[in-house]
Formats: C-alpha cells, structure tokens, sequence
C-alpha cells in the first residue's frame, strides 16, 4: 500500500508540472486567437458603422436639397407672408 502511495506520489510529481505547462501553452493560444478575432470584430464593426454614417449623410444631403427647393420657392415665400399677416 505504502509504495503504491509512493509511486502515486512520484507519478503526481512528474505529470503535474507536464499538465501546468501544457495548460498555459494552451491559454496563451486561445488568447492569441480570441484577441485575433476581437480585433477583426472591431474593424469590421467599424466599417459598418462608417457605411452606416455613409448612409446617413447621404440621406440628409438629399433632404437638405428638398428643403432648400420648397424654401426657395417663390409660392411657398407668398404662402408665408400671407399666413403672417
């Protein structure tokens, strides 16, 4: 019974620092890629958000452009300060 103990022991020895550094390298490993694809995320997270943007502005240049036409507009100029008086 003693020199199973002991055996154990010796075997527990030799595994443990084995099992310790094979589960750092794997860490390091899975935090490399987990940092890889956090960083391709967050470019194309950002690459959305800029179209996203894009978009935006576009649609309010467009808007601008019919807002400036209906102001400019003699009729609506009359409306205005008839509605006034």
């Amino acid at each position: 019974m003693q020199a199973a103990l002991q055996i154990f022991f010796i075997m527990m020895a030799v595994m443990a620092p084995v099992i310790l550094v094979v589960f750092i390298s794997e860490y390091f490993k899975n935090k490399r890629t987990t940092n890889a694809q956090l960083g391709e995320l967050k470019k194309e997270l950002h690459e959305n958000s800029t179209d996203d943007l894009e978009k935006q502005i576009a649609e309010l240049k467009e808007r601008i452009v019919v807002l400036e036409s209906i102001v400019t507009d003699r009729s609506y100029d009359l409306e205005r300060k008839i509605g006034s008086q």
